[in-house]
């Protein structure tokens, strides 16, 4: 991945008390950290009460194509993987004393969502809804930038 623009820690936007008050403040951080699309995988970001990033910036790139299956853990049954993924993404936000999550979505191709955007989109906010954290936003990072996914994109 080329990068277009150096990142310095002394960037304020970079600071570990900035307060990501909105989505755009949110878009502004991620595509600075972020750039543009690598690989296929999802980002969960923590944010604490005062809406700061907590805790590392985890990426994971093992979900199935489809939000539609099942999976039996230990601990939960036998029960859908957005489910899981929140219950997982509830325990990292207890560790980490946060309050609330966004996930970022990263897949190559073009900006325009895809039926798969918008159904991990359309299950990871229903889940969360139902069993938290907090969801605060998502955004799909694609080929040449970021773009938010908002409940209107997915509904």
């Amino acid at each position: 991945m080329g990068m277009t623009h150096t990142i310095r820690p002394s960037d304020p936007r970079l600071s570990r008390d900035r307060v990501l008050a909105t989505d755009a403040d949110m878009h502004e951080l991620i595509e600075l950290l972020l750039e543009r699309a690598n690989q296929r995988q999802v980002w969960l970001f923590v944010f604490d009460d005062a809406q700061r990033v907590v805790g590392p910036l985890m990426p994971m790139d093992d979900f199935p194509e489809s939000p539609d299956g099942l999976v039996e853990t230990d601990d939960l049954g036998l029960v859908s993987v957005p489910h899981v993924f929140v219950d997982r993404a509830g325990m990292v936000c207890e560790v980490l004393g946060a309050a609330s999550i966004a996930l970022v979505w990263e897949r190559r191709g073009s900006e325009k969502f895809t039926a798969e955007d918008r159904a991990w989109a359309r299950a990871l906010a229903h889940e969360a809804t139902e069993h938290g954290p907090r969801l605060r936003a998502q955004f799909v990072l694609h080929d040449t930038g970021l773009r938010q996914l908002t409940p209107d994109d997915y509904a």
